[in-house]
């Protein structure tokens, strides 16, 4: 079996990375029923794209008055989701997400990448599709809940792990330079030596399989 690693950096709160998500899903369900004996695997990492962020989220109206002076922008990120099935059906929260990605973090310590893939889909489909405020730790113990994880409530209420997450998001701006999000860093396949492919933003799903194919020599 061939390997393709993907270190992903992201930020909940970031509806880019959303779109993002589902396009490099697309992406791996389409190579991989290609190409059998290839295994794509996502390593998810935090990043926190605005610290100031009520503690408890903001409205959505008013977080996008606050940034940007309207939620205008929007038009063109929710006709590039409806390309994929994304439909922002009901948006309602912009969340601070610093709890949010500690429930990522320990869907990986319990149940590896495919468990901080299946955290990333509750959470992204809570936020966009369903209204939910995951800044708040109860919605949060629900999502943990659906995923499938133990001691999430002690976990949530306690300040476990924080470090490791404001650590990884400093990293990640400060060691990596990644001043935006979505980012993917693509390595592995055949070509060894390649150098990792790098890809920002929210790219087509054909990026990423024209991507996956230059790793296997294709």
């Amino acid at each position: 079996m061939v390997q393709i690693c993907i270190d992903a950096y992201s930020d909940l709160a970031c509806p880019w990375c959303y779109v993002g998500k589902g396009h490099l899903d697309n992406a791996i369900s389409q190579f991989t029923s290609s190409n059998p004996t290839t295994n794509i695997i996502v390593n998810w990492h935090p990043y926190i794209i605005d610290k100031n962020t009520a503690e408890n989220g903001e409205k959505y109206i008013n977080y996008n008055v606050r940034r940007w002076g309207g939620d205008g922008w929007t038009q063109s990120l929710r006709n590039s989701g409806r390309q994929i099935g994304l439909e922002f059906k009901n948006w309602q929260i912009w969340p601070n997400t610093l709890h949010a990605h500690r429930v990522v973090h320990l869907a990986g310590v319990q149940k590896g990448p495919a468990g901080q893939n299946m955290a990333k889909n509750v959470l992204f489909r809570m936020i966009y599709e369903e209204g939910e405020n995951i800044s708040d730790i109860d919605i949060l113990i629900k999502a943990a809940g659906e995923i499938g994880l133990g001691r999430a409530d002690s976990y949530l209420r306690s300040d476990e792990d924080v470090d490791i997450i404001l650590f990884e998001d400093s990293q990640a701006k400060s060691k990596l330079r990644i001043s935006g999000v979505p980012l993917f860093k693509i390595r592995g396949g055949t070509e060894v030596d390649h150098r990792p492919i790098v890809l920002s933003g929210a790219q087509q799903s054909g990026q990423f399989f024209k991507a996956f194919q230059t790793l296997m020599g294709d």
